[in-house]
C-alpha cells in the first residue's frame, strides 16, 4: 500500500510540474542517446523478484550523467544494478530556448522478469526539465500504454548461481555485527563460526586459506584485524558486498573454497558531507565530496583504542593478559569521470596490526612461551579506468603494494616478512546479442617476499594437534631467502539464454603457478531455469589453488609440492512466496583432490584428499517495511582422508543455525537481535602424557584426531539504535551487546604441566559497544 501510495504521488507531481512548465517556457527534456541495460541482480533472479528503483540524475549541459543517486532503495542489490547503469547513459541534452542546458530528472528503472518496454523519466524536479518519457534507441523502443511508467531490464545470463549479497545500509544496524557490515558474512548459509578470535572465514568446510577476499578485484590477506573484532575497511565506503561459496565465475581463481567479493563506492559529488563513529572499540571518521564537476574524493580512517580499558578489565579478571590487538586502517578515493563513458579512480588504503601478549608464568622464570607479539600491514596503491561503448565494456586495473609480518616469541624465535605485491586485471564484456554475452580477461599476480625465519619447521596445521605446541618441543628451522611468485591467468565465459527461462553460462580459466611451474585448467559451467516464482539452479565446475606463499620454497618448505584441487557440485530451487519474503535451498558436494598434508617423512606432500557435502537453507524478509530479518541454516560434514584415516576437518560444524533481525519501534528507535546455535569445533583428547627428558617437560599423547568436540555454541546479540536530527543533520545513538546473557563458550582446552588436569577456554563474555554516529 505504501509503494502505490507513493507511485501515484509521484506521476500527479510529475504531471503538474510538467503542465506548469510547459505553459511558462519553451522546453525540450533531456533523451537518452547511448542507453546501458542494468545487470539484474542475480539472488533476485534467482528468487523471482521484480522491483523499480527511483533515481535523480542531473544531466549536463553535453549530455553527460555528472550525479545519480537512487532515492527509494529497495535492496536486493537493484539499487546498485540501477546506479551503475544510469552513470553509463549519455543524453542529448535538454534545450531551454533554443540553448542546451543542464536538468535534473526524476528517473525510475525498473527490474522485471518478462519482457518491458523501455525506461522513462518519471518525472521532473526543481524547474529544470519537464516530464517527459526518455526512451532508449531503436530497437528498444516499445509504446507502453500502461498507468505509469515504462520498465528496463537484463535478462543477463548468471555468472554463478550461488551469490549472496548485502547491503551495507541494512548490514551495519544488524545486531551482533557492532555496525560493521562485512562482519555480516559470518551470519549467512555456508559460513562456520571461527573459534575464538580468529576472525577466519571459513566457507562450505573449506580451510581458512582456501577462500579469498577481494576489494575492487584485487585479492587482500584478511578480512578482519585481529582478534577479529572488526573488518579490515569501513562498510561507510562500501557500494555492495557479494559472497560466492562455491562454483564461483572463472574470473576468480587460484582458490578452491569461497570468494568475499567487496567494492568501494564512488564519493559522493552534491557537497561536501562529513562522517564519524565513535565506540567503545575504535573511532571512525570520513571526508567526502566533489572538487569540480567531473572529480570528486573521499578520505577516511579508523583506530581502535580498545587496549586503552579491556588489558585492565582482563587483568582484573586474573586472565593474564598484559596486552590486547592495536589497529587502524586508512582509505583515500579519488575518482574522475571525463564523461559518461569513462571512469578513472586512484585508491590507495592501508591497514596494521600490532598484538602483544604477555602471559603470567607462575614459575616467575622467563621462557619462550611467555612473550608473544605479532604485527601485520599492508599499503597498496590502486588505479582503475573502465570505459563502456556500444559492443564491449572494459575495465582495466594495476595495483602495487607492500606487506609486512613479523613474529615473535620470547628471545629467540621469530618470522620477519616483507612483500612487494604486483596485481593487474583486464576485464571486458561484449553482449553479441539479446541471448548470447561472452566475457574474458587477463588476472595478473607478481609478488616477492624477502624471509627471515627462525621458528619451527613448516609443518602440517589444519588435523595436527600439536600446531600449537610450546616452541622448545619442535624441531627448528632458520631460513633467509628470496620467494618470487609470478601467477599469470586468462579466463572466458559465455553466457547463452537458449530460451526464456533458461540461462546457461560455460567458460575455462588457465592458471599458471610460476613457483611450482604447474599449469591449471578448470572448466566450469552453471545453468538456472526460472519458472513463475520458483527458480531451480545447477553447477559444476574444477578449482585450482598453489601452495601457501612460502611452502613450496626449498629450505624452508617443500619445493616438490603441487596445486590443490576441488570440484563442486551444486543443485538448489529459490521460491518467492511475495515482495518481501523468499526462501532457497541448496545443497553442494565438494571432492578435494591432491590436498597438502604431512606425509610419512614429516615433510609436507599432496597425499590427502577430502569430502564435504552439505544443505543451506536461507529464508529473508526483505527490508521495507517495520520489521526485516533472515533465517539462515546449514547442515554440513566436511571430512579428510590420508591415506587409509577418515577424519573430521577441524573446523567442521553439522549444524549451523542463525535467526536475525530488526525491528522499527518508531520515533527513531530500532531494535535488533540475533540468535546463533552451533555445533562445537572437533578436538583431539590427550589421553595421558610422557615426560621427555631432553626438553625437560611433558609431552602429551593423543587420542584419535578431532574424535570429540566442544559443546554446542549458542549467543543472543542485541542492537539497540535511536536516530536523531542536530541542527538539520542526521545522528545515531546504539548499543551493541555480544553474548548478551554472558555464555561461557568453550573455545577449546587448556592442560597443565603434566597434562594431568585440564580446564576450558572460553570466548568472549558480554562485549558491550556504546557509540555515536551522525553525519553533517
Amino acid at each position: 500500500m505504501q509503494n502505490l501510495r507513493t507511485t501515484i504521488a509521484a506521476l500527479l507531481f510529475g504531471t503538474l510540474v510538467s503542465v506548469s512548465q510547459a505553459t511558462a517556457q519553451s522546453v525540450t527534456p533531456p533523451a537518452v542517446s547511448s542507453y546501458v541495460e542494468a545487470d539484474y541482480p542475480q539472488a533476485a533472479r534467482d528468487a523471482g523478484k521484480e522491483a523499480s528503483v527511483d533515481l535523480e540524475i542531473i544531466v549536463g549541459a553535453d549530455g553527460a550523467v555528472l550525479d545519480a543517486k537512487v532515492t527509494a532503495p529497495v535492496g536486493d542489490g537493484f539499487d546498485e544494478a540501477a546506479l551503475a547503469a544510469v552513470r553509463k547513459f549519455v543524453f542529448t541534452p535538454a534545450n531551454k530556448d533554443g540553448v542546451p542546458t543542464a536538468a535534473r530528472i526524476q528517473y525510475r528503472y525498473t527490474f522485471t522478469l518478462s519482457t518491458p518496454p523501455p525506461p522513462v523519466a518519471i518525472a521532473p524536479i526543481e524547474d529544470i526539465a519537464p516530464a517527459a518519457a526518455v526512451t532508449a534507441p531503436p530497437p528498444e523502443v516499445v509504446v507502453d500504454n500502461g498507468a505509469y511508467g515504462a520498465v528496463a531490464t537484463l535478462e543477463a545470463p548468471s555468472r554463478e548461481i550461488t551469490r549472496r549479497s548485502i547491503q551495507a545500509a541494512e548490514m551495519t544496524k544488524m545486531a551482533g555485527t557492532r555496525g560493521d557490515a562485512l562482519r555480516g558474512i559470518e551470519l549467512l548459509p555456508g559460513v562456520a563460526r571461527p573459534p575464538g578470535p580468529l576472525g577466519a572465514i571459513i566457507v562450505r568446510g573449506s580451510a581458512p586459506n582456501d577462500s579469498q577476499v577481494f576489494l575492487d578485484g584485487e585479492p587482500v590477506q584478511q578480512l578482519y584485524h585481529f582478534g577479529g573484532v572488526t573488518s579490515f575497511i569501513s562498510g561507510s565506503l562500501l557500494q555492495r558486498i557479494d559472497l560466492y561459496p562455491g562454483n564461483f565465475s572463472t574470473r576468480y581463481g587460484r582458490k578452491i573454497g569461497g570468494i568475499i567479493e567487496t567494492e568501494l563506492r564512488d564519493p559522493q559529488t552534491d557537497r561536501i558531507h562529513a562522517q564519524a563513529d565513535v565506540n567503545m572499540i575504535d573511532a571512525f571518521a570520513l571526508v567526502e565530496g566533489p572538487i569540480s564537476d567531473t572529480t570528486s574524493f573521499a578520505i577516511a580512517g579508523r583506530r581502535s583504542y580498545v587496549d586503552a580499558w579491556i588489558g585492565p578489565a582482563l587483568d582484573a579478571a586474573n586472565v593474564g593478559i598484559a596486552a590486547v590487538p592495536v589497529y587502524f586502517d586508512s582509505q583515500a578515493i579519488l575518482a574522475y569521470k571525463p564523461d559518461a563513458k569513462n571512469k578513472l579512480r586512484l585508491v590507495a588504503y592501508a591497514n596494521s596490526d600490532d598484538l602483544k601478549i604477555v602471559i603470567a608464568n607462575p614459575s616467575g622464570d622467563s621462557t619462550n612461551r611467555d612473550h608473544f607479539g605479532l604485527g601485520n600491514s599492508m599499503y597498496r596503491l590502486h588505479g582503475d579506468w573502465s570505459h563502456t561503448s556500444d559492443r564491449i565494456d572494459q575495465r582495466l586495473s594495476l595495483a602495487i603494494g607492500t606487506r609486512a609480518y613479523k613474529v615473535k616469541v620470547g628471545t629467540d624465535i621469530g618470522v620477519d616478512g616483507n612483500v612487494i605485491d604486483i596485481l593487474g586485471r583486464a576485464d571486458w564484456t561484449s553482449k553479441v546479442s539479446d541471448r548470447v554475452e561472452l566475457r574474458w580477461g587477463l588476472d595478473l599476480q607478481n609478488i616477492r617476499s624477502n624471509i627471515v625465519f627462525d621458528g619451527p619447521q613448516i609443518r602440517q596445521d589444519e588435523g595436527n594437534p600439536d600446531q600449537f605446541a610450546p616452541p622448545e618441543q619442535v624441531d627448528r628451522t632458520h631460513y633467509k631467502g628470496v620467494g618470487h611468485f609470478f601467477r599469470p591467468a586468462a579466463y572466458t565465459e559465455a553466457a547463452v539464454k537458449p530460451i526464456a527461462d533458461l540461462s546457461i553460462t560455460g567458460g575455462v580459466r588457465v592458471d599458471y603457478f610460476g613457483e611450482i611451474m604447474e599449469w591449471a585448467v578448470d572448466p566450469r559451467a552453471t545453468a538456472t531455469y526460472a519458472r513463475g516464482a520458483t527458480t531451480f539452479k545447477a553447477g559444476v565446475g574444477r578449482f585450482s589453488q598453489p601452495p601457501e606463499e612460502g611452502h613450496a620454497l626449498k629450505g624452508l618448505g617443500n619445493p616438490n609440492l603441487e596445486a590443490e584441487h576441488a570440484i563442486h557440485y551444486d543443485v538448489g530451487v529459490d521460491h518467492q512466496f511475495t515482495d518481501r519474503i523468499s526462501l532457497g535451498v541448496e545443497g553442494y558436494y565438494k571432492d578435494l583432490q591432491h590436498m597438502i598434508v604431512a606425509g610419512e617423512t614429516g615433510m609436507r606432500d599432496n597425499t590427502g584428499s577430502g569430502t564435504v557435502v552439505g544443505l543451506e537453507v536461507a529464508g529473508r524478509w526483505q527490508p521495507g517495511g517495520d520489521f526485516s530479518g533472515f533465517l539462515s541454516y546449514t547442515l554440513s560434514r566436511s571430512e579428510r582422508h590420508e591415506g587409509d584415516v577418515t577424519r573430521l576437518f577441524d573446523y567442521d560444524q553439522t549444524h549451523i543455525l542463525t535467526v536475525s533481525g530488526s525491528y522499527k519501534l518508531g520515533r527513531g528507535w530500532e531494535l535488533g537481535a540475533t540468535f546463533r546455535l552451533v555445533s562445537g569445533n572437533p578436538e583431539t583428547p590427550v589421553v595421558g602424557s610422557v615426560f621427555d627428558a631432553d626438553i625437560d617437560a611433558y609431552r602429551p599423547i593423543y587420542g584419535d584426531v578431532n574424535s570429540t568436540r566442544n559443546p554446542v555454541f549458542h549467543r543472543l546479540d542485541l542492537r539497540v539504535e535511536k536516530q536523531f536530527h542536530i541542527g538539520g543533520h542526521p545522528f545515531a545513538g546504539y548499543l551493541d551487546l555480544e553474548n548478551a546473557y554472558n555464555q561461557k563458550n568453550r573455545e577449546s582446552t587448556a592442560y597443565n604441566f603434566d597434562y594431568s588436569e585440564r580446564s576450558d577456554t572460553p570466548g568472549l563474555p558480554l562485549l558491550p559497544s556504546f557509540g555515536i554516529k551522525g553525519e553533517i
